[in-house]
């Protein structure tokens, strides 16, 4: 059994985009929504760094580099 779709999501788009993921559906044979689910099915997940951990890390390339130089 397949879950019913009862939520909608919404997202702002120019004019050409829609058009162009219209265009994409209607090539596909399927509807604009399933394209965009096939589509987002497909991509993977990130997060941007956490903040603290790159200043550390830079600070770590930074000392390296530093020992470097005076060798």
């Amino acid at each position: 059994m397949t879950d019913r779709r009862t939520a909608t999501v919404t997202a702002r788009v120019s004019a050409a985009e829609l058009a162009d993921w219209r265009a994409k559906a209607k090539a596909a044979g399927v509807p604009l929504s399933a394209l965009i689910r096939r589509a987002m099915a497909r991509t993977r997940m990130w997060t941007a760094p956490a903040a603290d951990i790159e200043r550390e890390r830079t600070r770590q390339i930074a000392r390296i580099g530093s020992g470097l130089s005076g060798a």
